[in-house]
């Protein structure tokens, strides 16, 4: 991949603009903001690129909006893994109380019931 500095030296009239450039722009202006100011005037300058911005723009909502739509996908798909998990203790906890219950001794069963119905 090209450095910053590469790719906005490889800013020229004759070069061909596509969705992988302007991709590289937009990854670099997430982490140095203002990068995509300086690669988009240079495009209008040195290119005589006079619909850069719009291209830029077009293909940077087009990115993030699937990349919203996958999140919500994995978010979805999570919700759902915890749900599972969460009913899978619960089946767990519920098995392992009646096997208890049935491992006790009747003596033990009437103190529990007993201690229950104090409660109530």
């Amino acid at each position: 991949m090209a450095s910053r500095e590469e790719l906005l030296l490889s800013i020229r009239p004759d070069m061909k603009l596509n969705k992988a450039f302007f991709l590289k722009v937009y990854g670099y202006e997430i982490t140095w903001p203002g990068f995509a100011e300086k690669a988009l005037s240079a495009l209008e300058m040195i290119a005589g690129c006079s619909r850069a911005r719009e291209h830029y723009q077009k293909i940077v909502n087009d990115y993030e909006e699937a990349y919203q739509k996958e999140m919500k996908e994995v978010g979805e798909w999570y919700v759902q893994q915890c749900e599972r998990k969460r009913r899978e203790r619960g089946e767990e906890i519920r098995r392992r109380e009646k096997e208890n219950l049935r491992q006790m001794s009747d003596s033990n069963l009437i103190a529990l019931l007993k201690s229950l119905t104090d409660e109530a």
